[in-house]
């Protein structure tokens, strides 16, 4: 079998996660790198033996043998890049959130369009049996309909200062919590109305990094969403995540004691859920363990090779950001906003 020859744009964190992944597949070989720091480009380069490597991305572009490119930027980069890419022919794989304002994805969704390019937005849930198994207890009505999905979270968040600029990044309410919104939208539809409030903890930047919201969705669903990467560096919060309904609750890992795990169920190989119904009667969901983001990459390089639509995709990437943005300006107005 010919193997797949990819590039990828940024030699960060996430450069590196997907390089392993992509090096576990025979059918793939990564052909080039491209990263600003030259340290970044050296480890990368020898870890994973690239041919090509080089500080400025568009020479990447150039070389034929490429077919597709993985863009591991900071968000406020993505446009240009994704748009030259396109240009050139590369199928592209890009990291969440798709970019920083609605106009720059439709951009970039109408580039990929014009050039007839696959674009494949991270969106790595929707390949994590862990996602996938809550998302079959919803659509297959243990818990009745509507629902009630509360998640909370908080931590002093993300390591680089562009996560938490305003123009670049945004905070948790887009970058991190744009996992959220794709879920929702692919597990509940189209969103109807958002009301938030949102305030900053840490002076010393510009981003929103605190903020609750109700999304409501026209399915009659709801989403309770309450995030911070407010607190200080080693403080954290507790986490919540439970799905209620009319015949019962889901509860998330970290929501019960471990301890009542049934001996019985593997869990080197399974996680589980508890599902609580009436009369005080429990249930233990499991679901097999799996890589999802070497599953994740596994879609994108078989869409390459056989030449069809990736399954989550600009358009998934811009309805995620337009629930972040909407996010936003309800916390600043105070005001509910439609969408």
């Amino acid at each position: 079998m010919e193997k797949i020859r990819l590039g990828i744009i940024g030699c960060g964190g996430m450069g590196f996660h997907h390089a392993r992944s992509l090096s576990k597949m025979k059918d793939v070989e990564i052909m080039a790198a491209s990263d600003i720091n030259p340290d970044n480009l050296k480890q990368f380069t020898e870890e994973f033996k690239t041919k090509h490597s080089f500080l400025d991305y568009t020479q990447i572009l150039n070389i034929e043998e490429i077919e597709g490119v993985l863009i591991c930027l900071p968000t406020f980069l993505h446009r240009e890049v994704v748009i030259r890419s396109a240009a050139k022919g590369k199928h592209i794989f890009c990291e969440k959130p798709i970019a920083m304002n609605l106009r720059d994805a439709d951009e970039m969704i109408k580039a990929c369009q014009k050039n007839r390019v696959k674009f494949m937005m991270g969106f790595v849930r929707r390949f994590d049996n862990f996602w996938g198994k809550a998302r079959e207890i919803i659509k297959g009505g243990l818990l009745g309909r509507p629902v009630i999905w509360h998640n909370i979270a908080s931590s002093s968040g993300a390591p680089h200062s562009w996560y938490f600029d305003k123009e670049k990044g945004g905070g948790p309410l887009i970058d991190g919590a744009v996992h959220n919104y794709d879920f929702g939208h692919y597990t509940f539809g189209r969103v109807k109305r958002v009301f938030a409030t949102t305030m900053r903890f840490k002076e010393s930047i510009s981003a929103i990094d605190t903020g609750s919201a109700i999304i409501k969705y026209e399915s009659g669903d709801e989403h309770i969403i309450s995030w911070s990467w407010g607190l200080p560096r080693g403080a954290f919060g507790a986490r919540v995540t439970d799905i209620i309904g009319p015949r019962g609750g889901l509860l998330f890992p970290d929501c019960f004691n471990e301890k009542e795990i049934p001996q019985s169920i593997d869990q080197e190989r399974y996680g589980v859920f508890l599902l609580s119904l009436k009369g005080e009667k429990k249930e233990w969901i499991k679901w097999e363990k799996n890589d999802m983001f070497f599953d994740e990459l596994l879609h994108f390089v078989d869409c390459i090779r056989e030449d069809r639509e990736p399954c989550v995709t600009g358009e998934d990437g811009k309805k995620a950001l337009e629930v972040g943005l909407a996010v936003l300006k309800s916390g600043e107005t105070g005001s509910p906003v439609e969408i």
